[in-house]
């Protein structure tokens, strides 16, 4: 028998078409997931040296502030992205083949109506900032930061929503591109500003690394439009309207329901006896709660175009197919990253410093909730494929009630780690009941489809 000449690269690249065939939900996974992934690595590795060098420099209270200023303007940028990232997926998914030109319209609705969003939240965080750092948080020294957070916002959404139109065209090759450049504009513009210029300069670092992304996204995401055909521009978009109702209103008022609790639940734990130095171990955990998720949403963002496009095809059995296999790989491979985590947490809290280790029974908590958290991102899917946001902001005023109860309850008592016990608590009562309404909704999606079958 001759000896097989194929080099390494064919033999791979056979073996890969042989397991993966074009056009195959294995394939349209694999291939979103591992790019994906490779953004997501990329980002979260350069996000994580980031943290541990800005920590180092900053100390552990002025490290707290950090965390507040990153919650604040996550706060803002929620209300400001309007579930438009999401919108742009679904829409783009289902309509990039079968209707390019109502899947231009739409996507140019969202990027219009985004841009005006996110323009009156980023004004509106800096207008805040005085009150939200004299009065409400009682730590002036927040003042400039979150005013130069505004940009952060900026940066934050206009990425968010670019990223969702190139998930649409599953073009997530890109997605991965600029997740990387964010990820390392944080390491390098955060710690160089940190240095020079403290909590302002990390801020400054993190506007940076937000904006480059941003520039990488629209590059793509206009290039993969001209593609396909479709026509990018205002004419004719107020035809798609209905998008405010079906998605932007919902995420508005789940917006409005989240936002306030988040802030007034951290302005709790700011305002007890050693809250701020607290909150700098509970920043530190939550870093690493995020390793728990990171490839979780990687593969998250592959989810939901995938549901989109075969709601569209309405194959149900696909569906359910695709469904399940996303929960099954989200949940396996958040506790494969959960259990090294707990076993190491306190070396690995070290590296911020002496005072972190004493706090690894919380970063334990969070982890924990961060599995959850997970499977609650797949389920989540189910609704914005079904259209169902109305269902996902019913949802969420539960979650606020739930968390917000919770950290009344446990804050006075248990300090930041309340906080966090908090956060596991309101994370699973939001799982089981995103769970409880995508059998719902698959249930009513299989009784449609039964009589063509």
């Amino acid at each position: 028998m001759a000896p097989d000449k194929r080099g390494p690269r064919a033999a791979l690249a056979e073996a890969w078409a042989r397991h993966f065939p074009s056009g195959s939900l294995r394939h349209g996974l694999a291939s979103g997931a591992f790019w994906s992934l490779v953004g997501a690595t990329g980002a979260r590795g350069s996000s994580l040296v980031a943290g541990i060098v800005i920590a180092r420099m900053l100390g552990k209270e002025t490290f707290g502030l950090w965390g507040i200023v990153l919650t604040t303007a996550g706060e803002f940028a929620g209300f400001a992205s309007l579930g438009l990232a999401l919108t742009a997926t679904r829409y783009v998914a289902e309509l990039r083949v079968t209707d390019p030109a109502r899947a231009g319209r739409a996507l140019s609705f969202c990027l219009v109506v985004a841009l005006i969003s996110v323009t009156a939240m980023a004004l509106a965080c800096a207008a805040a900032s005085h009150v939200l750092a004299y009065r409400f948080f009682e730590a002036p020294a927040l003042f400039i930061p979150l005013i130069l957070a505004s940009l952060v916002i900026f940066g934050n959404v206009g990425t968010s929503v670019m990223q969702g139109a190139l998930a649409g065209f599953e073009d997530f090759r890109s997605i991965a591109r600029s997740n990387v450049v964010q990820g390392v504009g944080l390491l390098a513009a955060g710690a160089s500003m940190t240095w020079l210029f403290g909590l302002t300069g990390t801020v400054i670092g993190a506007a940076i690394a937000w904006l480059a992304a941003l520039l990488v996204c629209v590059q793509r995401m206009v290039r993969n439009a001209r593609n396909l055909g479709m026509p990018l521009g205002t004419k004719g978009i107020w035809q798609e309207r209905s998008i405010l109702w079906h998605f932007s209103i919902p995420s508005v008022l789940t917006g409005a329901v989240v936002s306030p609790v988040i802030l007034f639940c951290q302005s709790v734990v700011a305002r007890a006896p050693g809250g701020l130095m607290g909150l700098g171990g509970y920043q530190a955990c939550l870093n690493w709660r995020g390793v728990v998720l990171f490839v979780p949403e990687a593969v998250r963002r592959v989810t939901l175009p995938m549901l989109s496009r075969l709601r569209g095809l309405r194959d149900q059995r696909r569906f359910v197919l695709a469904l399940w296999a996303n929960i099954a790989l989200n949940g396996g491979v958040a506790i494969a990253a959960a259990i090294p985590l707990v076993i190491f947490g306190r070396w690995i809290l070290s590296w911020y410093g002496t005072a972190y280790p004493q706090d690894w029974d919380m970063m334990v908590v969070l982890i924990g909730s961060g599995v959850l958290q997970a499977v609650n991102d797949v389920v989540t899917q189910v609704t914005a494929a079904m259209k169902k946001m109305w269902w996902n902001f019913g949802i969420h005023v539960v979650w606020a009630a739930v968390m917000l109860g919770a950290v009344l309850a446990f804050v006075p008592t248990y300090g930041v780690r309340g906080y966090a016990y908090a956060l596991a608590i309101a994370t699973a009562n939001h799982m089981l009941l995103n769970t409880v309404a995508a059998m719902v909704f698959v249930r009513k999606f299989a009784r449609e489809e039964a009589p063509a079958a």
